[in-house]
């Protein structure tokens, strides 16, 4: 594809879009001045500092079942602002959140200590759906000129302009918790990950139930609060 605008220039429209959503979501984001080779924004919340690394992806890949994923490289140029010609792994320990914009508008915003110190992470699946944000403009037309718009319109996807929603369009949550990082704790929480199971058990994951000091025997109750 003959592209429209740089890889600069795209990196932009991915700031832009994390300030945008950022912002609406309260919290009041910075720039940094200069090289900065860690991390794109930082988003004050709650009193705290938030550093922000932005990718701003195209790719786009169909699973044989028809379903599109995106293919995110966590290989970093130094940042959107400043590159020194060195590339080099995302460092999940000098970032807090990873903000993913794709060229169809599908944004996530991701805890670093889910990332696990991948090369690529592969978005539109079950994995880290959980972190799904509410979907922006497309942006493939910008990145690719306005034909491509309709030229790479995916079943139940927006194309560029389209003001009705599509069919198997995911839902997104009503609100957006923003959770502070552990990186700055001295004794930082564990984290993991499970599922219920069909029966609706859930295993609590080890490095939390250690964290805790839970042991076998141990009784919980468990409150809903709301969705």
């Amino acid at each position: 594809m003959k592209w429209a605008l740089n890889r600069r220039q795209q990196g932009d429209i991915g700031e832009v879009s994390a300030i945008e959503w950022l912002t609406r979501m309260g919290a009041l984001v910075l720039l940094p001045v200069g090289h900065s080779p860690d991390f794109d924004l930082v988003a004050e919340v709650s009193g705290r500092l938030l550093r922000v690394q932005v990718k701003t992806s195209t790719q786009e890949r169909q699973t044989p079942n028809g379903h599109v994923r995106y293919p995110v490289s966590l290989v970093t140029n130094g940042g959107n602002q400043s590159w020194s010609g060195v590339s080099k792994l995302i460092d999940c320990t000098k970032i807090d959140y990873l903000f993913v914009l794709t060229a169809s508008g599908r944004r996530w915003l991701i805890p670093s200590t889910d990332l696990g110190g991948k090369r690529a992470i592969q978005l539109g699946g079950l994995k880290y759906a959980e972190y799904e944000i509410e979907r922006a403009t497309a942006i493939r037309g910008l990145v690719y000129g306005e034909e491509a718009a309709l030229e790479f319109a995916v079943p139940g996807e927006y194309p560029s302009g389209q003001r009705t929603a599509a069919v198997n369009r995911q839902a997104q949550p009503s609100e957006v918790r923003i959770l502070p990082p552990p990186s700055d704790s001295v004794n930082p929480p564990a984290v993991g990950r499970t599922r219920m199971s069909s029966n609706h058990q859930v295993t609590v994951p080890l490095a939390v139930a250690t964290h805790c000091a839970l042991e076998p025997g141990d009784r919980f109750r468990v409150e809903s609060d709301g969705t």
